[in-house]
């Protein structure tokens, strides 16, 4: 049974060391989806002070030229948002899949953990029957040199 135990305590070191991978993976893209984030606001931020500077010009003489590039840049900005927002969003697709697969392996690793307290439970029940037997031969070994059978 001890044998039995320790083949199954490796299988479950084993589940523990695929959940903590998962676990990893997971700090990973949650962080990248944090940097993304992040990325997207400065490029907000940058937007609206453009979009801010460009309103500013009409008051003040530029060329068409110059208005061209400024509103050249604000697009430049709207695409880089849009693709960052797209990034987004297939971080968000690849950590929904990784929580999934996490909870898949915590599910495992509990479900060896069950098994390997029942089978100690059941090694340890084992014993105590043996070691009642024993004791019971020794009660009766002692019993019967004494003349009482």
């Amino acid at each position: 049974m001890q044998q039995r135990i320790s083949t199954f305590n490796r299988i479950l070191k084993i589940r523990e060391d695929s959940r903590k991978n998962e676990q990893a993976i997971l700090a990973a893209e949650r962080s990248e989806e944090q940097a993304v984030l992040n990325h997207i606001t400065q490029l907000e931020g940058e937007k609206a002070q453009a979009i801010h500077d460009f309103s500013r010009t009409g008051t003040k003489s530029i060329s068409a030229n110059d208005l061209w590039f400024q509103r050249q840049f604000i697009s430049a900005i709207d695409t880089d948002i849009t693709k960052g927002k797209t990034s987004l969003a297939d971080v968000r697709t690849r950590i929904l899949g990784t929580e999934a697969r996490l909870v898949e392996r915590h599910r495992d690793v509990r479900i060896m953990e069950t098994y390997i307290d029942h089978l100690k439970e059941a090694d340890f029940l084992e014993r105590l029957g043996i070691e009642q037997n024993e004791l019971d031969d020794v009660a009766t070994v002692q019993f019967s040199h004494k003349g009482g059978i």
